[in-house]
C-alpha cells in the first residue's frame, strides 16, 4: 500500500488513481485507505456490498450457530441433577428474519453509510469487471487507473 501512496510522476493521469475489484472488506479497506491518502478511487462492486463475511459467511453462519448452541444448552441441562432445561426452534422464520434483519443493519452500518465519507470513492455496481490495459472495463465501459487491486475473495 505504501506504493500505492507515492505520486508516480510517469503513470498516465486517467479517471482514476486506483481501481479496487471487489467490495468485500479488503476491497473496502483497500479504497478507503487509498482515499485516506487522497486518491481518486474506483471501488467496483458486483452484487451486494460487503462480501461474503458480512452476507452470506461469518455473521449470518455464526448467529444461526448461537441459536444452535443455546438449544442444546438448555437440553443438556439435565445432565446434572437438580436441573432441568427445556428449549426448541419455535419458530424457524422468525429466527431466520432476525439473522437477515442482522445482516442487512451490519451491510448498512459498516459499509453502506461510510461510503458517503470518502469523497475519493466512487463506487460501481454495474456487473463483473475485467482486467484491460491501463485499467478496468465494467458495465460496458473502460475504467482507466494506472494501478488496480483485485480483491475478490474466493470469488473472482
Amino acid at each position: 500500500m505504501d506504493d500505492l501512496m507515492k505520486d508516480d510522476c510517469c503513470a498516465p493521469k486517467g479517471d482514476f488513481d486506483l481501481a479496487v475489484i471487489g467490495a468485500g472488506s479488503a476491497g473496502f479497506s483497500a479504497a478507503i485507505t487509498a482515499a485516506e491518502g487522497g486518491k481518486r478511487v474506483a471501488l467496483i462492486g458486483n452484487g451486494t456490498i460487503g462480501g461474503t463475511c458480512v452476507n452470506v459467511g461469518c455473521v449470518p453462519s455464526k448467529t444461526m450457530i448461537r441459536a444452535a448452541e443455546a438449544v442444546h444448552g438448555a437440553q443438556a441441562a439435565s445432565r446434572f441433577p437438580g436441573l432441568r432445561g427445556e428449549a426448541q426452534v419455535a419458530d424457524w422464520a422468525a429466527l431466520a428474519a432476525a439473522k437477515d434483519d442482522l445482516v442487512a443493519t451490519l451491510r448498512q452500518k459498516k459499509y453502506a453509510d461510510l461510503l458517503p465519507g470518502y469523497d475519493g470513492v466512487t463506487y460501481l455496481d454495474e456487473g463483473p469487471a475485467r482486467l484491460v490495459p491501463g485499467g478496468v472495463e465494467v458495465g460496458g465501459r473502460r475504467i482507466t487507473a494506472p494501478k488496480v487491486i483485485v480483491a475478490t475473495g474466493g470469488r473472482p
